[in-house]
């Protein structure tokens, strides 16, 4: 390629094309350029033609000025006018009308109306005012109408344009032939509008780029390339076409020269060169020239030569792509159609004229060959070229090739000549004399065949074409000789000619244009033979009657013999007639004309007549005479051998034919009287008076349609012996009346002359028939029903009675069956008389009877009429079932009804039970027949079978079509009776003429599925492929009518036909008829679910019937079952356990799928899923307020450093962070004493150490495990999993576990856990009571709250062994005695105390919670009672009344007296300790008396003792029993 950067320009520009000329132009000057009125194209004629017009019909009368309205150069929102002229050219005025639609962009502007006049030679100016937008093109039209025609006028608008500038000319530099030059211009766009183009232009120029997109302003390069083909100059048009459709158009020329490159030389000849081998030459390419050029070596001297041979090429590789595409349809037996043809081939084609354009068509040849076949030459330098000789077979070889070269126009010949030469093959005789050999003797010889050359050579016998060379055979006839060696060729001859010879055998030689010869010469001697009589005499013989000799043929030769045996004088044509096969042929000509035919008949027969005698062996020969010929035999049996002589022998025949005399004993055979065409046999007498045997055929009659008599024979021909007699069977059929004389005729085989002839004499006679009844009367029948009446007639002759039968008068109501007929001798025949009257009357009329050759016979018959001659063309009365039928569906039965009498009828219809024509829009009735009891009286509603017309006049002969409809929506059978009246021609009567009895069963089509429920099982093992899955049904129609059905189902199933192929979703209904059962196929897919989960899929198959709204239904089920598991959960969360402690959780896993599972366990990597983490610092939950709770406000303290918890950890244990006993809380509230307050400070207790934890970077399998890791499962088996969470300290972990399934899905659990040191507090370590009853349970509670992330358990230790309600005294008990408690949450402890004494108490009781020190919570208090001050004296004594109270009391109190006087003690301390031992007494027996008793008991001693010094400060015992009651209320 040349380059060209800075092309050679014309001078300045050249003037601006006519399309940028008119672009410039304003509107004003565009209009005035427009000076010519056009004639307008008419759109629609008006119909409208003035005879006086100027203008034709086909010519617009108006012309127009400017022919297009077109705006350009414009500027948006200013408004431009363009004027439009129409002129009448016209010799009459005509009528126009100028519209313009709706536009915002156009207005016309015009006279007032638009619409005027204009007289012949003037015009009408309207104008269009155009009011633009944007700087954009526009499109309206103009509407112009007149009173004879329609034209439009365009109008255009021309927006801003784009402007290349490009040069007007374009000259490129002088170019080297097939050299490529190029020449860029630089292009710029100085139009008002973007541009976009295409460039365009011929050979040998092209540009590049073919499409510009160029910005206002913007310049690009454009590339003009110039590769020519032919020297001189070319000119050509680059064309640049806009997307608004202008084109431009730049002149591009250029001139291309040869330069010199050449040849050294134009001929290579090579030497003499064996075949296979090779030779070498080699050939320069001189490039003188300043360019590099390119070279290829091609076959064609010319591009258009290489053209030619590209298309044959193409033409050759099509018919091939064709044959091949067709055959392989043809063997894969694909079924395609037209189109689907012809896509196929043309997409082969287009392959195949690809590939040979693509083809650089250099040269190749399996001869020459040139290396390089192509190539670059550098300026100034030359190529050198090697050329190869193969020569392939010993011949001359001349080729030309041609050199296609840049730079030269023509391509450089260069002419290639070589020699091959063959191997050298030859015989070591030159001549194989082999001298006399015996005819068809076998000889054997052998020859040498020896390779002179250096190269093997192949060798193969070429099969001789003469007589003689056929009978040689060479071994072997083919083979490999390597150089300098021999092969020894076997050669063996039997002779089948006679005679001296000569014959030249050729061996053809690969690659050898000679053959290698061998010449052989010699002479065939004859054989030697016999025979071993002189002579064959066979003497007399019959005519007809074979006779056979014998004789013996020897061969006295050392060879074998080939002989065939004749007699030349014998005949030529058909076999001989012998008298054994002639017998059977009855036929005249051969018996009138004897054995002599067209051609002399072939009378001997020899046996064998040709063969093989062995050497010096002999053949046994028959020969047969078989004489057609009456004379004397005097010929030879000549003996011949093929190819050798056809007389090398013969041997002398002699005989003699005769002809017996034959004579009839009696020439007259006499048969009587004879019945007419009955048969009569008697004998004819047949004798041979000679010594030989003789041939006889009674000849058959000839013109035997117009004899008196017939005669036959049931033994016609047959062979008479010599000296004997034949009797001959002879049978005679007389056919007229009276007396008759025929000749018959007997003939001899081999007779000359006429046969011998026989007179037959009888008299014939006719039947004697008579006939019985001579009268017949049917009296009174049934109108349009046969009636019959037997007549007899009796034959008493001998012979058949032929008879025929005919009716008197026309037209009339009888016929005979049979009307004609034979009657047997002395037999009877009867025949049927039947009459069918059609009319209500008296019908008679006489039957003639005619008997052949015999009188005729009249008889007299008559009958009368009764019923009706009104009949249906199809069956329909008494009784009509319209069979079952689909309810919902009409039924409907169409049938004619025919007047076949003579006089007119009116008929009239009814439906029994029914009123007559009544009709009523209610559903038909469901009642059947009724009966003949039932009362006739009318019932209401309407019947379910109509028959229209109820009505009607029926003329003789006339039809009128019926139809008879019923239909019901139930499944039911209706039976209903119709009644038909008439009144005859002008009988005013009404009667019943006919009762019809309708029925029709209405059925529900009936379908018989096989199965009912359809069910895939399929179980997805991990080595199995899922594949479509089917299962048969069969439909069959048990219902006694047909139906048709159309199937629905939903995905995954399918129906298919029997062949497993899916029904079109277009797939017509099926039908099915009665007993009918359709086979289908159901397809299941189950990979339809694209997962490894097992999967059960239902639906349900409808059936819908065409011919009813029933509906069937058929339940579909797939199952299909992957190795599945089911997990007892799919989270395990182990909470918050103590630090450095593990704990295990076990999960229940169940194979629930009915295959093996093989899993096997491991933990997701993902760090985004699995996260494992430190606490920095112990968490704190903010406890709950009271309300929530159930708690007093005063039992709890608030800590100002308690913090909320991480949401991700309440997410977690959300679901375990559940109250411990919501009913025990509720309690506590109700047991809340409020007299008592804490007395210490709340503390929190717990782990001190926890900040100090060293945080490792376990991995997960150290912090979690699992086991069995993998494992097995049967179906139904089920395995417990165990997780086990290794608590490091402070550690919050979550891991997902996946179990994975072999061949099933991947199982995900997550798992998390975290570990922590537990942390608690309680609300309360005191507790004190005060002052209170000694004998009353004291009650309170403590709060335990857990203040950290981890649940404990706690437990109260030597936990007293009392109740709640009856606490052991002086002993605390804690309810309950042991828990867990969340993290979060806290748990009331019921604290219960009895101090069963009076005094000052002080108790402790512990709490320990999980493995932390236990915390003791003290309990104090005062136990007391009441106590009273008494007014009484100290010394009772004396005082009766008080002594009588006194001793009551004692005795209650159980208080001892002595000596009939009490012992009180005399101060208040004896009191207290004599109370306090009766309290202990009192406690230590339980069961004796209740805690109300107890206290009434203290309250009376405490009454008798007086108060002591805090007894103004408690209530009354009366005060403290009712607070006592009431709280146990």
């Amino acid at each position: 390629m040349i380059p060209h950067i800075n092309p050679r320009r014309q001078q300045g520009r050249t003037e601006e094309s006519r399309e940028e000329k008119k672009m410039s132009l304003t509107i004003n000057k565009r209009l005035a350029s427009t000076k010519k009125l056009n004639l307008p194209q008419i759109v629609q004629p008006q119909h409208k033609y003035h005879k006086i017009s100027a203008a034709g019909p086909d010519h617009s009368s108006l012309q127009l000025c400017p022919p297009e309205v077109v705006f350009q150069n414009y500027s948006p929102g200013e408004v431009c006018e363009v004027p439009v002229v129409l002129r009448n050219r016209d010799k009459v005025s005509h009528l126009v009308k100028v519209t313009l639609e709706s536009s915002p962009y156009f207005q016309l502007v015009g006279p007032s109306d638009a619409s005027r006049k204009v007289p012949p030679g003037l015009s009408m100016t309207v104008h269009v005012l155009f009011t633009p937008g944007q700087n954009k093109d526009y499109f309206h039209q103009l509407l112009c109408i007149s009173d004879r025609e329609e034209f439009i006028v365009p109008i255009r608008a021309v927006g801003a344009r784009a402007i290349l500038d490009f040069p007007g000319q374009l000259d490129l530099w002088e170019c080297p032939v097939k050299v490529s030059s190029q020449s860029t211009v630089l292009v710029r766009n100085r139009g008002e509008r973007a541009a976009h183009c295409q460039l365009s232009t011929q050979s040998p120029f092209s540009v590049i780029p073919a499409m510009v997109t160029l910005g206002i302003g913007d310049s690009m390069q454009v590339t003009v390339g110039f590769q020519p083909l032919r020297t001189g100059d070319h000119s050509a048009s680059l064309i640049v076409h806009y997307d608004t459709g202008e084109d431009t158009h730049i002149n591009l020329h250029g001139r291309a020269v040869d330069v010199d490159i050449r040849l050294d030389r134009s001929t290579v000849t090579f030497g003499k060169t064996y075949i296979t081998r090779s030779n070498c030459a080699t050939v320069h390419i001189h490039n003188l020239s300043n360019i590099t050029a390119c070279f290829q070596w091609k076959a064609a001297d010319t591009q258009e030569q290489e053209d030619q041979l590209k298309l044959r090429q193409y033409h050759r590789l099509c018919q091939q792509n064709k044959d091949k595409l067709s055959d392989f349809l043809k063997e894969h037996r694909v079924d395609i159609t037209c189109r689907e043809h012809s896509a196929l081939l043309t997409h082969t084609l287009q392959r195949v004229r690809a590939k040979v354009q693509e083809d650089p068509m250099l040269f190749y040849d399996d001869i020459f060959c040139l290396e390089p076949k192509e190539g670059e030459i550098w300026p100034k330098c030359s190529a050198e070229i090697s050329v190869f000789f193969k020569p392939q077979e010993a011949q001359v070889y001349n080729q030309a090739v041609y050199c296609d070269i840049s730079g030269r126009e023509t391509r450089l010949p260069l002419l290639l000549e070589g020699e091959g030469l063959g191997p050298q093959l030859q015989f070591s005789l030159e001549e194989l004399n082999i001298g006399e050999v015996y005819f068809r003797a076998t000889h054997r010889y052998e020859v040498i065949l020896l390779n002179k050359g250096p190269l093997k050579a192949s060798f193969s016998l070429v099969p001789p074409n003469t007589a003689m060379g056929s009978c040689f055979t060479f071994l072997p006839q083919k083979g490999i000789l390597a150089p300098n060696r021999h092969q020894t060729i076997q050669i063996s001859f039997c002779p089948t000619i006679l005679g001296e010879f000569q014959e030249e055998f050729c061996f053809h030689v690969t690659g050898s244009p000679k053959p290698a010869t061998l010449p052989i010469r010699g002479c065939i001697k004859g054989p030697n033979f016999h025979f071993n009589v002189p002579a064959l005499h066979f003497g007399d013989v019959s005519f007809g009657f074979p006779c056979t000799l014998r004789c013996c043929l020897s061969n006295t030769s050392p060879a074998p013999m080939s002989f065939n045996l004749c007699i030349p004088e014998d005949g030529l044509g058909e076999p001989s007639i012998c008298s054994s096969i002639q017998i059977f042929r009855v036929t005249r000509p051969p018996w009138r004309k004897g054995a002599q035919g067209f051609m002399k008949p072939r009378e001997f027969r020899i046996s064998p007549c040709r063969g093989t005698v062995h050497a010096l062996g002999s053949q046994d020969i028959e020969v047969t005479l078989c004489s057609n010929t009456v004379r004397e035999y005097k010929l030879e049996l000549v003996v011949g051998m093929d190819g050798v002589g056809k007389k090398l022998l013969a041997l002398p025949l002699t005989a003699r034919c005769i002809v017996p005399p034959l004579r009839v004993l009696s020439p007259v055979v006499k048969f009587g009287h004879c019945c007419l065409k009955f048969p009569y046999e008697e004998k004819l007498a047949l004798v041979n008076d000679s010594d030989f045997p003789g041939c006889y055929c009674v000849l058959p009659q000839e013109h035997k349609e117009k004899a008196a008599a017939w005669y036959s024979s049931s033994e016609p021909s047959g062979i008479i012996e010599a000296h004997s007699l034949v009797e001959i069977p002879i049978t005679l059929e007389a056919q007229q009346l009276g007396e008759c004389n025929i000749t018959a005729e007997v003939s001899v085989l081999g007779r000359e002359g006429s046969p011998l002839e026989i007179h037959l004499e009888c008299i014939g006679q006719g039947p004697v028939v008579r006939v019985h009844p001579r009268e017949i009367n049917f009296g009174t029948i049934q109108v349009l029903q046969d009636s019959s009446e037997i007549l007899q007639l009796s034959n008493q002759a001998g012979i058949p009675a032929p008879f025929w039968i005919e009716m008197a008068g026309k037209r009339s109501p009888w016929r005979i069956e049979p009307s004609k007929g034979v009657i047997p001798p002395m037999s009877k025949v009867s025949v049927i008389v039947t009459a069918n009257l059609d009319d209500t009357k008296k019908f008679q009329d006489k039957v003639k009877v005619f008997i052949e050759n015999s009188h005729t016979t009249i008889i007299s018959v008559q009958a009368e009429g009764i019923g009706t001659t009104i009949v249906t063309d199809k069956p329909f009365a008494p009784k009509f079932d319209f069979k079952p039928h689909f309810s919902f569906t009409p039924c409907r039965y169409q049938f004619k009804l025919t007047n076949k009498g003579r006089r007119i009828h009116r008929l009239f219809w009814a439906t029994e039970g029914f009123r007559i024509f009544h009709r009523s829009t209610r559903p038909p009735a469901l009642c059947g027949t009724k009966s003949k009891n039932v009362s006739q009286s009318p019932r209401p509603g309407s019947p379910v079978f109509k028959l229209q017309p109820l009505m009607m006049d029926l003329r003789p002969g006339q039809a009128v079509e019926m139809v008879l409809e019923g239909s019901s929506s139930t499944a039911q059978e209706v039976k209903e009776r119709l009644l038909c009246y008439a009144t005859v021609a002008k009988e005013t009567a009404k009667k019943q003429i006919m009762q019809v009895d309708v029925t029709c069963k209405f059925i529900l089509p009936v379908v018989q599925m096989s199965p009912r429920a359809i069910t895939f099982h399929v179980e997805k093992k991990p080595s199995d492929v899922l594949t479509l899955q089917y299962q048969p049904l069969s439909l069959k129609n048990t219902c006694s009518l047909p139906f048709s059905i159309m199937l629905d189902l939903e995905q995954p199933f399918q129906i298919c036909n029997v062949e497993q192929q899916p029904l079109p979703a277009d797939s017509k209904p099926m039908t099915l008829n009665v007993g009918e059962e359709l086979h289908l196929c159901i397809q299941f897919d189950p990979a339809y679910e694209n997962n490894l989960n097992s999967w059960v899929a239902e639906r349900l198959l409808r059936m819908h019937f065409l011919e009813h709204p029933h509906e069937e239904q058929v339940i579909v089920r797939g199952e299909v079952y992957f190795p599945n598991l089911h997990l007892q959960t799919k989270a395990v969360d182990f909470g918050c356990i103590i630090n450095d402690t593990e704990q295990e959780l076990h999960m229940e896993m169940t194979n629930c799928s009915p295959i093996p599972v093989q899993y096997h366990w491991s933990f997701q990597t993902d760090r985004q899923v699995n996260t494992i983490r430190f606490r920095p610092s112990p968490p704190k939950f903010k406890p709950q307020s009271s309300k929530k709770r159930g708690v007093l406000p005063r039992r709890h303290s608030k800590a100002k450093d308690v913090e909320e918890p991480t949401k991700a950890l309440e997410e977690i244990q959300d679901s375990a962070l559940q109250p411990a006993d919501e009913e025990d809380s509720q309690e506590v509230e109700e047991l809340s004493s409020p007299a008592v307050e804490p007395q210490r400070p709340v503390r929190k207790r717990g782990l001190s150490q926890f900040s100090e934890v060293k945080h490792p970077n376990p991995g997960m399998q150290e912090v979690f495990d699992v086991q069995p890791l993998w494992g097995e499962l049967q179906p139904g088996e089920s395995h417990t999993v165990t997780f086990t969470f290794f608590g490091h300290a402070n550690i919050v972990a979550r891991v997902t576990a996946l179990c994975h399934v072999q061949g099933g899905p991947t199982y995900q659990v997550v798992v998390a856990g975290e570990a922590s040191c537990p942390s608690y507090q309680l609300d309360v370590e005191e507790i004190d009571w005060g002052l209170q009853m000694f004998n009353k349970v004291l009650k309170a509670k403590v709060t335990l709250r857990n203040t950290g992330v981890v649940e404990f358990a706690y437990v109260v230790p030597n936990s007293s062994t009392g109740t709640a309600a009856k606490p052991l005294p002086g002993v605390p008990l804690v309810l309950p005695t042991t828990g867990s408690i969340a993290p979060g949450r806290e748990q009331v402890l019921k604290v219960f105390y009895l101090p069963g004494k009076v005094g000052v108490f002080c108790r402790t009781f512990q709490v320990q919670v999980a493995h932390l020190e236990p915390a003791e919570i003290y309990l104090k208090g005062e136990g007391t009672f009441p106590r009273i001050t008494m007014d009484l004296p100290c010394m009772l004594k004396g005082n009766e009344k008080y002594e009588k109270i006194l001793e009551e009391k004692r005795q209650n109190m159980g208080v001892p007296i002595k000596d009939s006087a009490p012992s009180f003690p005399l101060d208040i301390t004896e009191w207290e300790e004599i109370l306090q031992e009766e309290e202990e007494n009192l406690e230590e027996e339980e069961g004796q008396s209740n805690g109300s008793s107890y206290l009434q008991s203290s309250v009376i001693m405490g009454s008798s003792i007086g108060s002591s010094r805090k007894s103004s400060r408690k209530p009354s015992m009366k005060s403290s029993m009712k607070s006592s009651r009431g709280q146990d209320l």
